[in-house]
Formats: C-alpha cells, sequence, structure tokens
C-alpha cells in the first residue's frame, strides 16, 4: 500500500511538545537511510505531516486531519504529562487504531510515564509498551531530548522502511562512526599543532606574572569603566554600536589575560562575563547573531562556575545571563529556544532565597512576549505573574519601564488575537509609562520603544474604524521614526520605521487610498529586504514577505493585476525559502497569504481551501486565516460557515468589517462570483 505521508506527527499545542515536535518534524523530512540498505531495495524516509490540537470548530476543517491520518504510514505520538487532556491527540490515535493500524503507533516519551503521559486511547493498545521511544532526560530541555531522540525515531523508521531496527541501528552506527572518525583524525592534528603553541605561550605568561598582578587592580579599574560606563553612554550616539562592540571585544582579550595570571580571579571573572554579555548585546542590534550567542555562551559559562559556590549575586547573574541568551535568540526568529533559555532563567531565580522581584518580572515578561511571537496561549498567563511583581513599585523607574514593556507586548498578543479595545487600553498605558521616563531621562531606546507602542496603537485604532486619529499618530510618528533611523546600523530603528510604513499603508488601505497605501508600503518592503539581507534571518525574512503581500494585496484592489501576480509570487517565493525554519505563527501567516493567492490570481477555490485550513489549524486565532477561510468557503458553497467566520471577524471593530466589504468589492471587480455575496455584504451593512 502506498501512503501520501510516511509519518503523521500528533501532540499538544504546548511550548515544549510544541517545539520538539517542530525538530522531530525537521528531522524526518532531512533523514536519509544508510546506504547499504538502500541498495538492498529498503524504503527511504519521505514526508512528514504536522498537527494541532488547537482546531477550529469547523465540520470542514476536520477532514484535513482525517484524510491526512488515512494516507499515513506511522504515527508518532509526542507524549507529555500534557498529552492526555487533549481530546484532539485521543481522537486521533483511535481513528488510526479503527484503521487497523494500532501496530503502526509509536509514542515518543519525553516526560512523565505511561501513565501520566498517555492518552485514554492509548493505553488500550496492548503491546504499545514495545514499541514507546523514551527520550526522558533530566530537566527536560528540548535540547538534551534531542541528543537522545535520533537513536529512539530508528524505532519508527525500520518500521517505515521494511527493514528490522537492529540492522537499522547498526547500519546507522556504522554512519555515524565513520563521521566521528574523520573528524578526530582532523582534530588531533589540529591539538598537536596547538600545544606546542600553548606551552610556548604558558612558559611566556609565567615570566610577565609578577609583574601583571601589580598592575591588576588599575587595570580593571579602567575596564570597568570601558565594560560600564562608556557603552552604556555611547548608546545614544547614533552608529555607535560597531563602537562599543570593537572596544568590548578589546577589552575582552585583555580581561582574559589577567585571569590567566591573576591569584585570586573572581573579580575578573564577573568583568570578563559581565564585557562579553554587554558585547553579545552590541552585536544583536547589529544583527549579528551567532556572534553574539557565542559571546552570551562563553559569559554564561564562566557564571554558571561562579554560582557554584551558591553567592546570591552569582546565581542572580547566572540566571540573568540564560535571560540574555533568551533575548538574543528571540531577536533571531528562534523562539523556541528562547523559550526554553527563558524557562530556564526562572527556574534558577524562583529558587533564589530571596529571589529579585524586578529580574523574575522581566523574564515572565519575556516568557510572555515570547510566547505571543509563537502564538502561544500561554502569553496571559505570564502577562498576569509578570504584572503582580510590577504593581508594588509602581513609582521606581526601573518598574515602570519594565511594565511599559510588558505592556506593549501584551498590546501586541491582543491585537493579534483581535482583541483591539483591550489591546488600545494596553497600549496607551505602555505609551504613558514611556513618555514619563522621557520626561526626566528621553534616551534614545525609550524613545524608540514609545514610538513602537504608538505604531501599534494606531494599528489598532486602524481596525477598530478610528482611521483619523490612527493616521495622525503615523504621521507624528514617522517623523521622529525616520530621524532614529538615519542611524544605518541600528536595525531595531530601521525595522521601527519599516513597520510604521507598513502599519501606515494598512490604514490607508482600508480607507480606499490605494495610491497613498502603495508608496507606503513599499517604502516598508525596501526597509524590510535590506533588515534581511543584512541578517539573513527568518523573523525578518518572513517581515519582508509579508510586506511584498501586503503591496500585492493593495495592487489588486487598485485594479492593477499584473503587478498582484509579480509580487505574490515574490512574497510566497520568499516565504518558501524560509518556511522549514519558522515557527506555528509565521507558517499560518504563509498559508493564509497561499490561500488568498489561490482564490484571486489562480481561481482555485479548492486550493485556496485547503490552505486557508491548513493555516486555521496552525493558528486558530489568526484573523487573517480565518478571513481568508471565510472568503474560501463563500467561492466553495459552504455559505453557513462563510456567514460564521466572516461575520465573527466583521463583529470585532468597524475596520474589521470595512476591510472585508472592500475585499469582496474587489473580488467582484477581478470577475469572482458567488451568488451569496451579496448576502454577506447585507450581513456586513451597519456593523
Amino acid at each position: 500500500m502506498s501512503f501520501k505521508y510516511d509519518v503523521f506527527l500528533s501532540y499538544r499545542h504546548r511550548p515544549l511538545d510544541s517545539e520538539i515536535t517542530e525538530k522531530v518534524f525537521q528531522w524526518f523530512e532531512s533523514y536519509k537511510l544508510p546506504k547499504p540498505l538502500k541498495e538492498q531495495g529498503f524504503k527511504d524516509v519521505g514526508r512528514a505531516f504536522h498537527d494541532t490540537e488547537e482546531l477550529p470548530v469547523s465540520r470542514i476543517l476536520t477532514e484535513t486531519i482525517d484524510e491526512a491520518l488515512t494516507s499515513t504510514n506511522v504515527l508518532v505520538i509526542i507524549c507529555s504529562t500534557d498529552t492526555p487532556s487533549s481530546e484532539w491527540v485521543d481522537r486521533e490515535i483511535e481513528m488510526f487504531t479503527q484503521l487497523g493500524r494500532a501496530e503502526h503507533i509509536y509514542p515518543l516519551l519525553i516526560n512523565g510515564d505511561e501513565e501520566t503521559s498517555f492518552p485514554p486511547s492509548l493505553k488500550k493498545i496492548p503491546d504499545i509498551g514495545e514499541r514507546v521511544m523514551d527520550v526522558r532526560v533530566p530537566g527536560g530541555t528540548a535540547k538534551e531530548i534531542m541528543k537522545k531522540a535520533p537513536d529512539r525515531l530508528l524505532k519508527a523508521v525500520a518500521d517505515i522502511a521494511g527493514c528490522d531496527e537492529a540492522s537499522l541501528q547498526r547500519e546507522d552506527n556504522f554512519r555515524s562512526n565513520r563521521r566521528i572518525l574523520k573528524r578526530a583524525l582532523l582534530t588531533a592534528a589540529v591539538l598537536a599543532f596547538t600545544g606546542i603553541i600553548s606551552y610556548l605561550l604558558m612558559s611566556l605568561a609565567q615570566n610577565y606574572r609578577e609583574k601583571a598582578q601589580l598592575q591588576e587592580q588599575a587595570t580593571m579599574r579602567i575596564l570597568s569603566e570601558l565594560t560600564y560606563d562608556l557603552p552604556d553612554h555611547l548608546t545614544d550616539v547614533p552608529g555607535a554600536y560597531s563602537r562599543i562592540a570593537g572596544i568590548l571585544e578589546e577589552n575582552a582579550d585583555t580581561i582574559d589575560t589577567i585571569i590567566r595570571l591573576s591569584e585570586d580571579g573572581s573579580t575578573a571573572v564577573l568583568e570578563a562575563s559581565a564585557n562579553r554579555e554587554k558585547l553579545a548585546n552590541a552585536r544583536s542590534v547589529l544583527g549579528m547573531y551567532e556572534e553574539a550567542l557565542e559571546a552570551q555562551e562563553t559569559a554564561l559559562q564562566s557564571y554558571a562556575e561562579l554560582a557554584a559556590d551558591g553567592t546570591a549575586a552569582h546565581v542572580l547573574a547566572y540566571g540573568s545571563s540564560y535571560n540574555n541568551r533568551g533575548n538574543i535568540l528571540h531577536a533571531a526568529g528562534r523562539y523556541g529556544e528562547a523559550a526554553a533559555d527563558y524557562q530556564k532563567s526562572a527556574e534558577i531565580l524562583e529558587n533564589m532565597e530571596a529571589p529579585d522581584r524586578l529580574m523574575l518580572a522581566r523574564v515572565y515578561g519575556n516568557l510572555a512576549a515570547n510566547a505571543v511571537s509563537m502564538g502561544d496561549d500561554s502569553a496571559d498567563a505570564w502577562f498576569e505573574k509578570a504584572l503582580s511583581l510590577l504593581e508594588e513599585n509602581a513609582e521606581d523607574q526601573e518598574y515602570i519601564q519594565e511594565t511599559a514593556s510588558l505592556l506593549y507586548n501584551r498590546g501586541v498578543g491582543l491585537y493579534r488575537a483581535g482583541r483591539y479595545e483591550e489591546a488600545a487600553e494596553a497600549l496607551e498605558r505602555s505609551a504613558r509609562n514611556y513618555e514619563a521616563l522621557l520626561s526626566s531621562a528621553d534616551t534614545l531606546q525609550t524613545h524608540t520603544s514609545y514610538l513602537n507602542s504608538i505604531s501599534m496603537l494606531a494599528a489598532c485604532l486602524t481596525d477598530s474604524g478610528k482611521y483619523e486619529e490612527a493616521e495622525n499618530y503615523y504621521r507624528i510618528s514617522e517623523k521622529e521614526a525616520e530621524e532614529l533611523a538615519k542611524d544605518r546600523e541600528n536595525l531595531k530603528d530601521q525595522e521601527l520605521l519599516a513597520e510604521l510604513y507598513n502599519n501606515h499603508g494598512l490604514c490607508l488601505n482600508t480607507q480606499g487610498k490605494y495610491e497613498e497605501a502603495d508608496e507606503l508600503y513599499r517604502k516598508a518592503s525596501e526597509l524590510y529586504g535590506q533588515i534581511f539581507e543584512a541578517t539573513g534571518t527568518a523573523s525578518f525574512g518572513t517581515t519582508w514577505a509579508i510586506s511584498l503581500l501586503n503591496t500585492g494585496e493593495n495592487a489588486f484592489k487598485a485594479g492593477n493585476y499584473d503587478e498582484t501576480r509579480r509580487l505574490f509570487h515574490q512574497g510566497l517565493e520568499v516565504f518558501e525559502t524560509l518556511l522549514q525554519d519558522l515557527d506555528s505563527y509565521d507558517q499560518a501567516q504563509y498559508y493564509a497569504w497561499l490561500s488568498y493567492h489561490k482564490l484571486i490570481n489562480d481561481r482555485d477555490f479548492g486550493g485556496a481551501l485547503e490552505a486557508a485550513v491548513t493555516a486555521c489549524n496552525l493558528q486558530p486565532n489568526s484573523v487573517l486565516a480565518n478571513m481568508n477561510l471565510g472568503y474560501a468557503c463563500l467561492y466553495c458553497g459552504y455559505e453557513e460557515d462563510c456567514d460564521r467566520i466572516l461575520g465573527g471577524i466583521a463583529a470585532l471593530g468597524a475596520g474589521q468589517a470595512e476591510t472585508i466589504r472592500k475585499d469582496l468589492q474587489a473580488q467582484a471587480a477581478a470577475g469572482l462570483y458567488s451568488a451569496h455575496a451579496e448576502a454577506v455584504l447585507q450581513m456586513l451593512e451597519g456593523m
């Protein structure tokens, strides 16, 4: 029997489970059967299928999952203590069993045990214990789990390939050993040379030890000023980050020398770690994420060694360093890895005898913001935990700063979920806090953060139908952001300006001002393209792709259909080069836009429906995904579903109702026809 998918991954939509599933999916898609087994005619692993338990309640949407299950060879269940409460995972196991394929079900146990992590239907399978792939590890981080997973997953691969597991394990081990041997031979050659050099350097260092010790105290005082005072002052100077990075890199080499020569190097180790963290942050602002992570990893290892003595200051620095690495990973769009680091930071800080409440609130806030970026529904709980810690010191400047940042991220999350009034309230509070900070200290970073809040607030006002107020905010903010963006090396300020142009374009597009919107969309696309070219990160590639697609959608409404097709093809091509590196939120964006492309450019209504269903399965609360699902339902004849979906979106705000109205009018002008379209327009009257 031939199957469309070799493996179907079923899991509970929780941060760890989702991250493991994504990594396992990539492992299956990239795994190649050892050559000797291929030569014997055994089958290589082909396609894998993602599942999510957050499915909308439409009768149409479950058909995609059912179809995938019936055309899948092997079912892998990601089992954690969260899994048993998922009715969708249980349903998928039950259906696969009813198809007579229970012997092809493989649980991947990531935590808990068979009693606490197996859904009810899985426990009913008599011999399921023989097929458990146990990847549990102390601490249970995704990184450590995935070190163990490849060897265990071979059990499922053997079933897919049709060979016995022992043969596959043997050949896979042979292949791994050959790779290790090649690396070992190369390493041995390098170490032999390095050993000679190290001996000479150590001899030289010993000669200068006494002199260096006499100079250590004075040198460290100077380096402290270079590590803390000068970089902090330079952050408000345009074009300074590359200079800061240069200073800190020179500091790192000097401090390392002092550590080697010092009798008591704990002070120097602290200086070195702080120095490297600042270097990591400077590199992150410059978009040098791999270099930033390298510097941060060195700092983290040093803090770990210091924290072993249990000193509160050392433990706090250790916990904070995980938070800082999470920030770099988040900036690079690696949200799953960032979540793991934030969780580790929170765990360290929570276990302190007297936790630093501000630092802990900062970590909780980062967990919340990261969950928003992933489209994960745990964000609200983290926001509440953070706010409860911050409210006790509402007058303190640092607490005001942290509260402002937290409210901004909460506003973004509420906006994405279509909760515009709540989002606007959070963003207004964020902006007021930043204004209070600016009145006492007008720093560049605070000013940028204030404009970010204003940009998102204006986007909320647009979707609520308050166009004049939104446009006023955009005009004021753009003028200030254009001044900030003259510092070409500061990517945060470049991103801010691009976001303002893009969101202002959306505001004008909703009002039917297509020519003005086109000008702003193209400015945004140019900036996003430049940022992506400078960093190469998937998150910036996504924003560039979306800005191209926004420009294409605007051209469609203006009746420029050739330009529409060109921009849609360009935007989707950018998306497709990044797809395997994207989290579920951005993947949902891709499939939502693909759905609209199939609808308006290809007139492939069935394909549009399928893509929209995939988008909604990935992110059930996405307004864009559900809106395009509503349009696909309209042209596929699912009128009741169309009314329910589009009516629900229109009820979110006058701006959304107007967007749907103009979309339908543009579709009709382009020749798309549905007898039910007029009824939808009538439903929108008065909304």
